[in-house]
This record gives C-alpha cells, structure tokens and sequence, in this order.
C-alpha cells in the first residue's frame, strides 16, 4: 500500500509517498542528496526525476514541493 508519510528532517518537514518498507537512514541520505541538487528550489520542474543509489540499492525520486515520491528500481 502507497502511503503519505511525514517525515523531519534537519527541522524541515517532508511528505514520503512510498510503497515499499526504507530505513531512517536511507530517507535521510536520499534528502541530502536531493538538497545537494537544489531539488526543493522553486524554479525546478516538479517533473524532474532523481536516481539516488543507496547501500547498492537505486532509488528513483520525484520532488513535488515538500512531497517526494520515492521508488526502488
């Protein structure tokens, strides 16, 4: 089941929409590194997609405002 989950991270509140079970520590990571490339800037596309590979896992990401939309691919 796809949930909408609220998630804090660096005192900044996000909504993880996923379908599969991720560690704390993945979500956080994977934040980072959407904020390293300017993900949550307002001029992106909210279209725009991200492969972040965690633990040898790869994660595809979209990024629409505070949500993100995460899938294991």
């Amino acid at each position: 089941m796809i949930e909408k989950i609220p998630f804090l991270h660096r005192k900044k509140m996000y909504n993880i929409i996923i379908k599969d079970d991720i560690s704390f520590d993945a979500l956080h990571y994977i934040i980072d590194v959407l904020i390293d490339q300017g993900a949550f800037i307002s001029e992106m596309e909210p279209s725009d997609l991200y492969t972040v590979v965690y633990e040898e896992i790869r994660y595809t990401v979209g990024v629409d405002g505070i949500d993100i939309m995460i899938v294991c691919a």
